[in-house]
This record gives structure tokens, sequence and C-alpha cells, in this order.
């Protein structure tokens, strides 16, 4: 398997199907803050909603 190396801002997604042979999208982004956040969705639109909400709440954590 490749190892995935992501920069702080950046984005990567990977389609795939699963055992139904349902599309579905393998997202992956990395913070300014160096977290990873990482789904499995229908859409990469779907994933990235997820990853905005993620977001949210991370800066919250940083306001401190």
């Amino acid at each position: 398997m490749e190892q995935l190396y992501l920069m702080p801002g950046d984005e990567r997604y990977t389609k795939f199907q699963d055992e139904n042979g349902v599309p579905k999208i393998r997202y992956t982004y990395c913070s300014l803050h160096g977290k990873l956040f990482n789904c499995t969705c229908r859409t990469k639109d779907e994933a990235q909603r997820l990853c905005e909400d993620w977001l949210v709440s991370q800066d919250r954590c940083y306001i401190n």
C-alpha cells in the first residue's frame, strides 16, 4: 500500500466500490494544525461537508 503524506491544508480522495459494488469516496484532509480527518462517503461533496463540520469543532479547541 502506498504511503500517504499530506501537507497542512491538503486533501486527497480516492474512488472505490464497496463489497456490494456501491461507489464510494475515501477522503482524507490534513488541517492547518496537522490533524488528520478521514471518512468514507458516497460523494466527495458529502465528505467535504463532514470535514468542514469537523474543522469547526477543531477551531473551537484552539481558541483557548
